[in-house]
């Protein structure tokens, strides 16, 4: 599959102040009346003039993944998602309650009516203060670990709903870190490499698709390194094992990826680099959706798009440039 170029949305209107909406998603509208549509900032801002310059070995980064297949361009969109969370009162308490005119605790919305798109060759950062859904948001796309959660969402790939999960097409990094502590890391992923992609290549094409993400990670020094069991068996640093649960995921080119706040723990330049490589999988045509808190500013330019929540509302959707604009002209009003 020939590499896309990296395409910026058009996400300003001209129409003058308050912000407007952007309906369109893949040549179709969202419902009329929807409760909650994207934000788009209608300011131009010069955010060039903000962007830092990156040391020299960080620009220097090694070329992207090859294709293994051939994968259609996937546009990521979603509507209208509401999770509730079940009342922390048992059905007794509230009658109690109730008869004793004290406060009866229902159900708790943690997302409220949100929706977005994501392109193909686009990466989206979702983010949000602790507690204001971003998690709660991505597994809900994905429909992980609901758990006693009611969720109420529309999915769509290239417009067409998806009624099962999305884990066909797609991988998620999640924060958790879940290994075979015993294993080396090459020994890990060639493991993973015939779960994941089994009959349909052979063994020197897994092996070829090791040693390629290897090298494109930067793991190639600890190859042969034990993952480690905790302090009972050492092993790989904290930023390599983040490297490694990300390399897992891209081991079989999934078109859709999505991360839950990936670089957690690592310091800058290695959140930098893991992030650049996602920069670099998303202009071969990915779609990234990412979780992340609290970024700098180096790896923040390297989104496309900010998908910002409070308290479970959509804040603002929209191009990195146009943000600061947007808010901008609210805190000139108070």
């Amino acid at each position: 599959m020939a590499p896309l170029s990296n395409k910026r949305i058009n996400q300003v209107s001209e129409s003058p102040p308050p912000p407007t909406y952007d309906n369109s998603i893949n040549g179709s509208d969202f419902p009329e009346n929807h409760p909650e549509q994207p934000f788009r900032s209608n300011e131009e801002s010069d955010v060039n003039s903000v962007k830092p310059r990156l040391p020299e070995f960080l620009q220097n980064m090694g070329p992207g993944l090859s294709p293994l297949k051939e994968n259609p361009p996937i546009t990521l969109s979603w509507h209208d998602v509401r999770v509730q969370a079940p009342s922390s009162q048992s059905f007794i308490k509230q009658k109690i309650n109730g008869c004793l005119g004290k406060e009866i605790q229902g159900p708790k919305e943690l997302v409220k009516g949100v929706s977005g798109i994501v392109k193909a060759g686009e990466m989206c950062a979702i983010m949000g203060a602790s507690g204001a859904g971003k998690t709660t948001l991505l597994n809900a796309v994905t429909h992980r670990r609901s758990g006693k959660l009611k969720i109420s969402a529309d999915i769509r790939i290239n417009g067409q709903k998806m009624r099962k999960d999305i884990s066909g097409v797609s991988a998620f990094v999640q924060q958790e870190e879940l290994f075979i502590g015993s294993l080396t890391v090459r020994e890990h992923l060639r493991f993973h490499s015939m779960l994941r992609l089994g009959k349909e290549f052979t063994k020197d094409e897994r092996n070829n698709r090791v040693d390629e993400v290897l090298h494109f990670l930067n793991l190639t020094k600890t190859e042969n390194t034990t993952i480690g069991i905790g302090a009972l068996v050492k092993g790989l640093s904290g930023g390599e094992k983040r490297r490694l649960t990300f390399a897992t995921e891209i081991l079989s080119d999934p078109p859709l990826l999505f991360c839950d706040e990936p670089t957690s723990g690592l310091d800058s330049s290695m959140a930098f680099i893991l992030v650049q490589a996602m920069r670099k999988l998303a202009d071969q045509g990915k779609t990234i959706v990412c979780t992340i808190h609290q970024p700098s500013s180096e790896i923040f330019f390297l989104f496309d798009t900010l998908y910002l929540l409070a308290e479970g509302r959509l804040a603002y959707f929209g191009s990195l440039e146009k943000a600061p604009a947007y808010f901008r002209q609210y805190a000139s009003r108070s």
